[in-house]
């Protein structure tokens, strides 16, 4: 059994496992990076480094409109190349699951080059998606 975070976006919901977040966090205010990748919101300090910051609702291509900055909430998210932080419109729950609760895909699905997920938990009459793995797009201009 693993304890997952369950956040909103848009009118969906997704799940990362709580082991790879470090901190849930308010947003400050980021530095752009000149040419960034769209989805790089900027760059922010965390920890005495600089950390980038992503952007989940341009990752996923999510078309409703992003709620006030005051409502958002940074993941500050644990990779093998170190931290970056996902902004997400809202943090729903953090709950326990056991790996047989979640329903998964005939393969893993990925979404674009950065975010593969696992598959899917029904949680209060809604279908969660639960992912498996973030990470920073490419330097390169898209």
């Amino acid at each position: 059994m693993s304890d997952y975070i369950i956040f909103t976006m848009g009118v969906s919901d997704y799940a990362l496992e709580v082991s790879n977040i470090d901190r849930i966090d308010q947003i400050p205010n980021l530095t752009p990076i000149p040419n960034a990748h769209p989805f790089i919101d900027g760059l922010m300090t965390y920890q005495g480094h600089t950390a980038k910051v992503i952007n989940f609702r341009k990752m996923t291509n999510i078309q409703t409109e992003e709620p006030p900055l005051s409502t958002q909430k940074l993941l500050i998210y644990r990779s093998s190349d170190g931290f970056f932080a996902i902004k997400v419109d809202a943090i729903r729950d953090i709950i326990a699951l056991d790996d047989a609760q979640i329903k998964p895909y005939s393969h893993h699905v990925k979404v674009g080059a950065c975010l593969r997920t696992r598959g899917v938990v029904e949680y209060k009459k809604s279908l969660v998606v639960v992912i498996d793995s973030v990470n920073l797009p490419e330097d390169e201009v898209v």
